[in-house]
């Protein structure tokens, strides 16, 4: 009888962790913050706020840094954590260093931007920021760019376009591998709805690839990054490994991590 209680106890806890790990896994794989539609970014650089519409009537929020005498512009797809507030740097040190111009932007439910999170919906929504770029720049000026969860909306626009070239940093084979190799014990195919993957994406994608991964990502594990590239059929691709970088410290390993995005940009 208490063994019967037992079982059915264990049965119910696990329906209900289940049940959590499906209807609130938005909270646990996208680390977002909301700003106040009215919030104003304050940069050295100059730049110009963004205001993009979807299909379904989501608001997507941007920032275009320009440079004075731009050489091409780099779509920026940023990391999972923080919003445009923070990743704004990336936008400034870029512009200021290379040059280009820089679209970054903020995903579903990230900073000001709004719209119900559905993966097909997300992803297209970085249609709409190439758009923008397409229509200010060449497709041979425009590199795409994508930082850890931003790998995944880089290649998803990458597959459909023809841009110069693809960067990628840090950024996972999939979310579903992640998710397996995080909790082995959680059968995870079973409820991730959020299927994010790069690995059929690059297989399509054929103009020239970057990949950059630190050798001691706890987050990303190294081998993510060398299985893309093995899969990639780039006519032209390159991969730098930081050694000792983690996943949030690349850009501490200066010598390295800027002279791989000096080939790229030069």
């Amino acid at each position: 009888m208490r063994a019967r209680r037992f079982f059915r106890v264990l049965l119910i806890a696990i329906t209900v962790l289940f049940f959590m790990l499906y209807f609130f896994q938005e909270k646990l794989i996208f680390y977002s913050s909301k700003l106040p539609q009215d919030y104003q970014y304050e940069f050295k650089s100059e730049f110009e706020e963004l205001f993009l519409t979807a299909d379904d009537g989501a608001i997507l929020n941007g920032l275009h840094f320009k440079a004075k005498n731009p050489k091409g512009v780099i779509l920026y797809n940023h990391g999972n954590a923080g919003q445009l507030d923070t990743w704004g740097k990336w936008g400034e040190l870029l512009v200021n260093r290379y040059s280009y111009d820089v679209v970054i932007w903020d995903y579903r439910g990230y900073g000001k931007s709004t719209g119900k999170r559905k993966q097909q919906l997300m992803l297209d929504d970085g249609l709409l920021f190439y758009s923008y770029c397409k229509n200010l720049f060449k497709e041979d000026l425009i590199t795409v760019y994508g930082r850890s969860l931003g790998g995944f909306f880089a290649t998803h626009v990458v597959k459909q376009t023809k841009p110069k070239q693809l960067v990628l940093e840090s950024t996972p084979v999939s979310l579903l591998e992640i998710a397996n190799e995080a909790y082995p014990f959680i059968p995870a195919n079973w409820f991730l709805k959020f299927r994010f993957q790069n690995m059929e994406n690059i297989a399509e994608i054929s103009i020239p690839t970057y990949l950059i991964h630190g050798t001691d990502d706890d987050l990303i594990p190294f081998g993510h990054g060398k299985r893309l590239f093995e899969l990639s059929k780039a006519n032209k691709k390159q991969f730098f490994s930081i050694d000792g970088g983690n996943h949030n410290d690349l850009s501490d390993f200066e010598e390295h991590y800027f002279g791989a995005l000096d080939e790229v940009f030069k």
